[in-house]
């Protein structure tokens, strides 16, 4: 029978509990994450897996934080077990780039040394090459000069010894049984302009490719999404052999709630409300069963959140909702976006009588999360406040030209053009590249990186979550902040 008191207590427990929700922040490919925290999607076996080069994702997807955990014994280990198909705990991984490069004792060369390399006039290729000699020479017994530049010109000097060198370490991996993986990551870090990320991206490539011959030796390479989108990176032989295995990175919906629900239940006090309200107490059953069933999942969440959007069907369901609102133009979600709408409809006001949560949590929780995503983005895309900035007040869905009107009449390209040029900030890959109409090859960097979607020839849209926060209208949707507050 039924306790109302205890469902009552389990209520109040679990809203405490989301309300508590970490949304997580960037991570870095430098610090590996706390092992006990880590929620390993079956969906992202692929991009771990050491045989698949190019690893594709948009920003909050998780590039940083898989790197991260390649590249350090301890969560390698810890992941291990979820992915034993892959053999992860008999990798060894080292960091040829990430975003602190040159801050630590890696081997890992920081920006200003590949200016200088490439200005001495090196080869990109080679400099990686260099650099995976080095991170061998952390691992085994590899007499090196201590500068990158000098290896360079030690491989030079003696392209035998150092093509022997390779083969000997490649033969140490068979011995032991392990392989060896040099990971990149933050590609965007490499360069202060797009045409020397570009050249070091190609020599990386090219490593890559060549290290395919090897049997224990590889490079894994995460990559932003519009990077991947670049045609010219690929213009060398073989290319296609790593552009066409490549992995996207994503969260679909059951992995996210996924996530949700092992953060409720990896302590104890949320736990058994968890399964007070679930009306359950086999703990061991529930918690697999729920990794691995969406309609278990679904009916969950309704327990959680209430069904409906509303007074019925006819506004949506809480489950399918949440995940579509938060959706880029990709229909994607991510973790981070997905964690902040839980945690602000758990504290949103007023509280629900029977339920954890509720609708206008909910609808709350997207506006907060909206805000969140833009800040993301603005972490890989110093421009995109400039170019939402001058849509406030539009209203999708529209035709193509009344956003590039608008940044015409702003002079919008301008300014970002301008703010590059002041601060060595990065324009838009596509700006940068292009020699069409500016403004037209904004709108298609808008839907590179899954800002704007286009529904038809003559029609684009903005999903919710960049739509919010840049206080464009839609008919029907989630109010920017402003009209909710009015």
């Amino acid at each position: 029978m039924r306790n109302p008191g205890a469902t009552r207590q389990a209520i109040s427990t679990l809203r405490d509990t989301l309300a508590s929700l970490p949304p997580g922040s960037a991570h870095q490919a430098s610090i590996p994450p706390d092992p006990a925290a880590i929620f390993a999607p079956q969906l992202h076996a692929s991009a771990l897996d050491p045989q698949r080069v190019l690893v594709i994702g948009n920003r909050g997807v998780g590039k940083s934080f898989w790197s991260a955990v390649l590249t350090h014994k301890q969560t390698r280990d810890a992941v291990a077990q979820y992915y034993p198909r892959l053999a992860l705990q008999d990798i060894e991984g080292v960091l040829g780039f990430h975003e602190d490069a040159g801050k630590d004792e890696g081997p890992s060369p920081s920006p200003a040394v590949l200016k200088k390399l490439l200005k001495a006039g090196h080869d990109p290729q080679d400099i990686w090459r260099a650099v995976l000699l080095k991170a061998l020479s952390g691992i085994m017994l590899i007499d090196l000069p201590p500068s990158l530049s000098e290896v360079i010109q030690w491989c030079a000097a003696d392209i035998d010894r150092m093509e022997r060198t390779l083969r000997l370490a490649n033969r140490h991996f068979q011995q032991q049984n392990k392989s060896f993986l040099l990971v990149f990551d933050a590609l965007d870090r490499l360069g202060q302009d797009w045409a020397t990320i570009s050249r070091l991206t190609e020599g990386m490539l090219r490593l890559a490719l060549d290290m395919r011959g090897y049997r224990s030796m590889r490079a894994k390479i995460f990559i932003r999404t519009d990077q991947a989108n670049d045609d010219t990176l690929f213009r060398f032989a073989d290319a296609s052999k790593i552009r066409a295995d490549a992995v996207k990175l994503f969260w679909n919906r059951s992995e996210l709630f996924g996530l949700l629900y092992k953060f409720i239940l990896s302590q104890q006090f949320s736990r058994n409300a968890f399964l007070t309200l679930n009306r359950t107490t086999n703990i061991d059953d529930f918690l697999e069963q729920i990794q691995n069933n969406d309609l278990l999942q679904e009916q969950v969440f309704y327990r959680i959140a209430g069904e409906y959007m509303g007074a019925g069907a006819k506004r949506g369901r809480t489950y399918t909702w949440i995940y579509d609102h938060l959706a880029d133009a990709f229909g994607e979600t991510s973790p981070r976006s997905f964690l902040t709408a839980i945690q602000k409809a758990a504290v949103f006001r007023p509280l629900p009588t029977d339920t954890v949560i509720d609708h206008n949590g909910i609808r709350a929780g997207v506006q907060d999360a909206s805000e969140v995503r833009v800040r993301q983005l603005k972490e890989d895309y110093d421009w995109i406040d400039e170019v939402l900035n001058a849509l406030a007040g539009l209203e999708v869905p529209c035709e193509p030209q009344v956003f590039m009107t608008r940044w015409y009449e702003r002079g919008t390209v301008s300014k970002i053009r301008a703010a590059s040029e002041n601060s060595s900030r990065l324009l838009p890959l596509e700006l940068e590249k292009a020699r069409s109409d500016p403004e037209e090859t904004l709108l298609q960097a808008l839907n590179n990186i899954g800002v704007v979607e286009y529904r038809s020839e003559t029609r684009i849209n903005m999903p919710d979550i960049f739509r919010v926060e840049a206080r464009i209208k839609r008919r029907g949707g989630v109010r920017p902040p402003t009209a909710r507050r009015s």
